[in-house]
């Protein structure tokens, strides 16, 4: 971590006048057009759903894996009753008006809607749709890293989606990494960026779709791959505007490096040194890695710095971020960091707090694959964890939500957390860096109450609520450097502020208040284009079925009117200094109510290191947390879970 001279304080090196958040060397910054947080799989998939039913010319996907027999809608988004009564009229009525015709109306009431059928239905109306499907050095796919790509691509094909999958990470430089964005383009005027793949697990164990109240059983997350057991929180961004042809940009870039044979995408000479120096990381002059100039655009915030109050803050700004490892792709040989670039100058430049939700949290690899030490630590990822320590040193409250029972990596996760405790004493001393994570809980038939953990899977930050990120990266050495990685980052104080609240109040269970702004930007603008009517129309669906949340356990639209303890604790929220401190008394109250086996409100736990336990009088092993081993002891339930990455 940078030291301070002695007559230099944090307050007068933590400065805001200086560069605003954005990434340099890749993609542009945009204005904002329209842009909606969806959250968690049912109201994420009821949008792209819709999205590609109303296609007219292209689709393009790109996810870490894809299965293609997933169902994309489920329970009465798709059919809301038997037909002929009240509800399914109301249904109808609903698919009409956005747009939905005889085709795809009879394909939704058909149940016909998995990822195959839907694309299906798109080509055989003309549209031309591309799947890239990423394709690890596994031989024989005995590791199940995800669904057999070769599998997927020859289901999909039938369909007649063209699909190519994309090798270009057997890198003898980099054999561990992975392709982990996960976007769509449509008729290149909707994009979504986010974290949620199109896929479930192969062996079943995780399924994307979820609602946001996270039941402890659904036979919703049933699929034909068996039961699902763990809930899944997660989100997406769908957005309009110049921005989209960035990620379309990214998808066809990747797209034509993966054809040909292997000879034919092997790096030129000069290309490879450069991609050799950006892989060691030892760049001096030029941190993030460098890029073709002719290739890409430098983004105007280089040579054109930005202050909160300028007339494009109040605006709102949009930039499409990447990680793209150096010695992977021809395109940017040298690699692209412009994820972690974003990361650390809004940790850099937070004021007041930081909301960080994500699926790992390291700076090593896991210590079973790290054989080689080779491309595992990341200097991007160690500056971000230094980054935030001082941050929370000069006074920056700091929230980190993170899964209780991650598939890999628990252990590296308590190490990282000790190490920014040792690092940050005052802020721990204060309580200003807490860590959390989720669950649910369920009464059994005995009446005795069970407990399970929420798979957080979401990699989002949040910050001063000026500054919001969602994407595929998470805070670890992968997502900052070595995985390619996609992220969408707003400057905007009514969508950073809107999404930490639908985010607060799903976790605390706390409602929204009605005025709401839900989507961000002007949808009545967005429907004056033929293709960006797509974006208000699956917009208005989500928002007549699921609502700005998508809290309603019944997956009906209807909302109960909210208890005055919930009341007080959603205009707490509002603001977010009460909400962090809302946030830590509801976290602890339900760490005493799972001690008494008493049920939880909302989702929201202390996450406990392993050494953390014995205090509490509770067992929270290194490799598996606490919620799994708890279900074996309190209802004898041994709780598979597979080890590895995802």
């Amino acid at each position: 971590m940078s030291q301070h001279t002695d007559s230099e304080t944090p307050h007068e090196q933590h400065q805001t006048s200086g560069p605003t958040c954005w990434a340099v060397g890749d993609f542009a910054v945009h204005p904002l057009a329209l842009a909606a947080p969806l959250i968690d799989g049912r109201a994420a998939m009821l949008a792209m759903c819709v999205s590609f039913l109303l296609a007219r010319t292209s689709i393009w996907i790109a996810d870490w894996s894809i299965y293609a027999r997933l169902a994309l809608v489920r329970g009465r988004d798709q059919r809301a009753g038997q037909d002929g009564s009240d509800a399914q009229y109301a249904l109808l009525d609903h698919l009409r008006a956005v747009g939905l015709d005889g085709d795809a109306l009879a394909l939704w009431q058909s149940g016909g809607l998995s990822l195959a059928d839907v694309l299906g239905l798109a080509v055989r109306r003309g549209v031309d749709v591309h799947v890239l499907l990423w394709d690890p050095l596994d031989p024989f796919y005995l590791g199940h890293l995800g669904n057999d790509p070769t599998d997927q691509a020859e289901i999909l094909s039938r369909q007649g989606v063209q699909c190519r999958l994309d090798k270009n990470c057997r890198s003898v430089f980099h054999l561990a990494q992975g392709l982990h964005q996960k976007c769509a383009v449509i008729d290149s005027q909707v994009a979504f960026v986010g974290g949620i793949d199109l896929t479930v697990e192969y062996s079943g164990d995780f399924d994307r779709w979820d609602t946001s109240v996270h039941p402890f059983a659904s036979d919703l997350r049933n699929t034909d791959r068996g039961a699902s057991p763990h809930p899944w929180h997660d989100a997406q961004v769908m957005l309009t505007g110049a921005a989209v042809l960035d990620v379309e940009r990214n998808l066809r870039q990747r797209w034509d490096a993966s054809a040909g044979r292997v000879q034919q995408r092997i790096q030129p000479p000069g290309d490879l040194i450069r991609g050799i120096r950006g892989a060691i990381e030892k760049r001096g002059d030029h941190p993030w890695g460098r890029t073709d100039k002719a290739e890409h655009t430098v983004c105007e915030s280089q040579t054109q710095p930005q202050t909160r109050t300028s007339q494009a803050q109040a605006d709102g700004r949009i930039q499409i971020v990447r990680t793209i490892p150096a010695l992977t792709y021809r395109f940017a040989p040298g690699g692209i960091y412009g994820v972690a670039q974003w990361y650390q100058q809004a940790v850099r430049r937070a004021e007041r707090f930081i909301y960080l939700e994500s699926q790992y949290l390291w700076v090593e690899g896991p210590p079973k694959l790290n054989f080689t030490r080779l491309g595992w630590q990341s200097r991007k990822m160690r500056v971000l964890v230094e980054e935030l320590a001082a941050a929370a040193e000069r006074g920056v409250c700091i929230a980190m939500v993170l899964p209780d029972h991650p598939n890999i990596g628990r252990a590296v996760t308590d190490a990282t957390i000790e190490w920014l405790r040792s690092h940050a004493p005052h802020a721990t001393a204060e309580n200003r860096l807490r860590f959390y994570t989720l669950a649910t809980s369920s009464a059994a038939d005995d009446g005795s109450m069970r407990y399970r953990p929420v798979y957080v899977h979401a990699k989002i930050g949040i910050v001063d609520d000026q500054w919001a990120i969602v994407g595929s990266a998470n805070l670890n050495s992968r997502g900052m450097s070595h995985d390619a990685e996609m992220c969408v980052a707003i400057e905007q104080q009514t969508l950073a502020s809107g999404l930490r609240r639908i985010l607060w109040a799903e976790h605390t269970g706390a409602p929204l208040p009605d005025d709401m702004p839900w989507p961000i930007g002007d949808i009545a603008q967005a429907n004056q284009t033929p293709g960006m009517k797509i974006a208000g129309r699956a917009l208005s669906l989500v928002e007549a079925l699921v609502g700005k949340s998508a809290s309603d356990a019944s997956l009906s639209p209807t909302r109960s009117t909210p208890s005055p303890e919930m009341a007080a604790l959603a205009a707490s929220l509002a603001d977010p200094e009460r909400g962090m401190r809302a946030l830590a008394r509801l976290a602890d109250e339900n760490l005493g109510h799972l001690r008494a086996g008493e049920p939880l409100t909302g989702h929201l736990l202390p996450y406990l290191r392993a050494a953390d336990g014995p205090a509490y009088g509770l067992n929270v092993e290194r490799h598996r947390g606490l919620l799994d081993p708890l279900r074996e002891v309190r209802e004898g339930i041994a709780v598979p879970h597979y080890d590895r990455y995802i």
